[in-house]
């Protein structure tokens, strides 16, 4: 079994949503997206995506979307983007996706998961308060994220002793979507949670184009960071094991 990652797919089948309009790095990338995964992945491999999945606006509006992952070998575990407005509370989306048959997907929100020897944990994560853009308003979401975080953390080492399982051997990996590292120089609450919990591995997306230069990816503290977002990886989802 293999574990790999890739955030941003930004799919709209059912809506009116070029990627193509991002620039030329967008091009057939549904197409590419689709071909590089079933070229990878097998029926036994977990795929992680952090967010930005699908840009329906309502849960109906991203059956299209979440139907044509489900058609891609391997369990997926999905956490919420800044674009996933058709996502709603946990309870809904699980039953919207049972009610669809989509059996290959597990969200992941305030709680974590023991994929065999590995555990998964995450949440959306946020603008840093390092961060220019960061407005007083952001300092709640923040907060709350940092929360989130956490609480999933905490979860996958309860399922670990829940199943009569030494965790302390086991990697750990979170996945935001947000950036968790601004300034190199400067700790946060993501980072600080994350060093608390002796995460291994951090992936993360959200950043496009230009803002690609802007990313982390390297080890800090013990811990590795990677950018995992769709047009980074040219639509080629990343092994982590």
């Amino acid at each position: 079994m293999s574990i790999f990652a890739i955030a941003d797919l930004h799919l709209g089948l059912s809506v009116n949503k070029p990627m193509d309009v991002f620039g030329p790095a967008w091009t057939d990338h549904v197409e590419r997206l689709e071909k590089n995964w079933r070229a990878k992945v097998g029926p036994d491999d977990t795929v992680l995506i952090p967010g930005d999945i699908s840009w329906g606006i309502s849960m109906e509006e991203a059956l299209s979307d979440l139907e044509f992952i489900e058609s891609f070998p391997g369990t997926k575990i999905l956490s919420k983007g800044n674009h996933d407005y058709w996502w709603g509370t946990t309870k809904k989306v699980e039953d919207f996706m049972a009610a669809h048959g989509l059996t290959s997907m597990k969200i992941l929100k305030n709680k974590g998961f023991v994929v065999e020897d590995t555990l998964v944990a995450g949440t959306r994560g946020w603008l840093l308060p390092e961060n220019p853009e960061s407005k007083k308003d952001d300092e709640k979401i923040y907060a709350r994220e940092v929360g989130r975080l956490e609480r999933s953390l905490l979860d996958s080492l309860d399922a670990c002793e829940k199943q009569g399982i030494d965790a302390s051997p086991m990697q750990k990996i979170a996945m935001l979507h947000y950036p968790p590292i601004y300034d190199l120089e400067r700790e946060n609450g993501f980072t600080r949670t994350l060093e608390k919990y002796g995460v291994d591995l951090c992936i993360y997306g959200h950043l496009h184009g230009r803002a690609h230069q802007n990313a982390f990816n390297g080890e800090k503290n013990g811990i590795e960071y990677r950018l995992i977002a769709a047009d980074f990886l040219k639509f080629d989802p990343f092994l982590i094991k």
